[in-house]
């Protein structure tokens, strides 16, 4: 079947086009609402400005196909394949995405707000510019992921793979990062207010300039939650060092977290609870730890240097004047 007869039964009424062979197809811009393409041929298709509006693409093989601002809102796209599709653009809103695969696949600047791409594959894949703000990410791979300064504000990422992806500057505000793998992340000038960062591995992240004010690393029935460490890099003798420099940890629950050789140079940690924390060998110069509750943490060897310590609960119990 070719484009010109799809568009004739289309118009004729026909929707189902489940199991059909489009392979390389080439329809562009063109009204497809609620067609059924489920299990169809679609590899090097061209949808590009075609409204699919609640299209069911599920199970779809769409690998290398271009949807370049297509309207996608409410499609099923469930168990399909997207990898290295072009999505630019697109209009993915409210779009069901479980299961998909969209390793290495280009969706900069598209619209994918409450969007469900929970166990989605998206290693590799270029998220820059997206709008993820309430999208359902739960166990899904974004590792190498590009995801420099999108809006993923309220998303659920919980016990996602985010190891090596980046998201500097991006507004991770309310995010739900419950047990995800942060490893090796750049999260430099990321704002995680209120994010929730419980069980999380942070190990080698890059924090730097990040506002973490209010965000939960911890809760209050394990001490062990949040893992915040240095990581043993292959062919390096000294254990990299988490970058928390010019951070704003302000309100911040660090309780009993491993910040040891952290580097907190000019960072703002105003009542931020660090009770218990391990902060040996820590760079602790410039900072601002007014009103801190530093009750039990260890800062043997730790570098302390023009601290603003007004009001902090020393490690000894007592009430700095």
């Amino acid at each position: 079947m070719n484009g010109e007869e799809l568009l004739s039964l289309y118009q004729q009424g026909n929707k189902d086009f489940s199991r059909a062979n489009l392979s390389q197809v080439q329809i562009i811009q063109v009204e497809l609402e609620n067609i059924d393409l489920s299990r169809t041929e679609l590899d090097w298709a061209n949808f590009s400005g075609t409204n699919l509006l609640g299209a069911n693409l599920s199970r779809a093989d769409l690998a290398h196909a271009q949807l370049i601002k297509t309207n996608l809102v409410k499609a099923n796209f469930k168990s399909a394949d997207l990898n290295h599709a072009d999505l630019s653009w697109a209009n993915l809103e409210d779009a069901s995405l479980i299961r998909v695969d969209l390793s290495n696949a280009n969706l900069s600047q598209s619209f994918l707000k409450n969007a469900d791409l929970s166990d989605a594959d998206l290693s590799g894949a270029n998220l820059t510019r997206a709008n993820l703000s309430g999208a359902n990410f739960s166990r899904a791979n974004l590792s190498g992921a590009n995801l420099t300064g999108i809006d993923l504000s309220g998303a659920d990422l919980s016990r996602a793979d985010l190891s090596g992806a980046d998201l500097s500057s991006a507004d991770l505000t309310q995010v739900n990062f419950n047990k995800a793998d942060l490893s090796g992340t750049n999260l430099r000038q990321a704002n995680l207010q209120q994010a929730t960062l419980q069980g999380a591995n942070l190990r080698s992240a890059n924090l730097r300039s990040a506002v973490l004010t209010g965000a939960i690393l911890k809760d209050n029935t394990s001490s062990s939650l949040a893992t915040i460490s240095e990581l043993n890099l292959a062919g390096f003798n000294q254990p990299s060092k988490i970058d928390l420099c010019s951070a704003n940890l302000s309100a911040t629950n660090l309780s009993g977290v491993c910040l040891k050789n952290a580097n907190f140079r000019f960072a703002l940690l105003y009542q931020t609870n660090m009770e218990r924390a391990n902060l040996s060998n820590a760079s602790l110069i410039d900072v601002y730890l007014r009103g801190a509750n530093l009750r039990g943490a260890n800062l043997q060897k730790s570098v302390l240097s023009n601290i603003n310590w007004k009001g902090a609960v020393m490690p000894d119990g007592s009430i700095h004047p």
